[in-house]
């Protein structure tokens, strides 16, 4: 892989990681959310207008479904951020690569390896230091913390993340056999259409759990920072959608996991979160996982 494509990929984890920071520290999650909706309809609204996106039939029940289940994703993000800390829910929520063989596997027919087992098994071991909550490592309590509520949160995300993952791949395959337009644009409107779909609804949801003046007021505080965060959105997923037109998939996912690194890191000494040394650890096993999988 050329050194380029290296940075490249590592500049979009470190994005991906810091728009999650940014998120994590606003004052209200959950409210900061509906603004980050807002600019990012705004966005496809003028995307849009310059070209009009124009999908096959076949493709608007992936779009459909992957903007439901993306909506269950912030849903349970933001709770995550609410309850959590982030250095243990956004480990956990980006275990996803190391799932989604055992699921493509079981829908999808794909085969999985001997190293491609062994780096599930990686990832399994990272998640259980993650759950370790003690100045000494316990097993016998994995059961008990595996139930509190940021745990909880943390493996929901984690299943929205595999569920809209699988039906993304089989969305974006249909999308380049039904359309002939550019794969770079079949990609943004791809995104920014079930995007759309989950931010109209999670900012419906947001208008009934919360009051308009608290709304208001993060906006008025926050705005930067929800501009900050749809801005490092784009700046991650446009690189990765660039990498990927020139780099082996296996590759781009491998490194691009280092983003659970850069956020353990941010959380432990930004934010002053516990146990960084050892989540700093699992982040690495994870990493080595992760990459043992990719390159199965």
């Amino acid at each position: 892989m050329a050194l380029t494509a290296i940075a490249l990929i590592l500049l979009s984890a470190f994005c991906h990681a810091l728009w999650n920071f940014y998120s994590k520290s606003s004052r209200d999650t959950r409210i900061l959310f509906f603004w980050c909706g807002f600019y990012t309809l705004a966005i496809a609204f003028i995307a849009f207008g310059i070209k009009q996106p124009v999908i096959p039939k076949p493709v608007w029940i992936y779009i459909i479904s992957s903007g439901l289940v993306h909506l269950l994703y912030l849903l349970f993000l933001t709770h995550a951020y609410t309850v959590g800390e982030i250095s243990f829910v956004y480990p956990i929520a980006r275990a996803a690569p190391a799932f989604l063989p055992l699921f493509a596997f079981l829908f999808l027919k794909e085969r999985i390896s001997v190293q491609g087992m062994g780096g599930i098994l990686c990832v399994m071991i990272s998640m259980m230091l993650y759950q370790q909550r003690e100045a000494r490592i316990q097993f016998k309590t994995l059961l008990r913390y595996i139930r509190q509520p940021d745990s909880v949160w943390a493996f929901a995300t984690l299943g929205s993340v595999i569920a809209y993952s699988l039906i993304d791949k089989q969305g974006m395959s249909e999308f380049h056999r039904y359309s002939t337009d550019p794969p770079l644009w079949r990609a943004v409107t791809y995104y920014l259409m079930e995007n759309s779909i989950s931010k109209v609804f999670y900012g419906l949801s947001c208008l009934i759990r919360f009051p308009r003046q608290q709304i208001a007021q993060i906006g008025r505080t926050e705005w930067k920072r929800a501009l900050a965060v749809v801005g490092l959105m784009l700046i991650s997923y446009s690189l990765i959608l660039y990498v990927l037109m020139i780099e082996k998939v296996s590759y781009v996912t491998a490194v691009r996991q280092c983003s659970v690194i850069f956020v353990v890191v941010l959380g432990g000494y930004a934010l002053k979160e516990t146990y960084t040394k050892r989540r700093f650890i699992a982040a690495v096993v994870m990493v080595f996982g992760i990459f043992l999988i990719a390159n199965q």
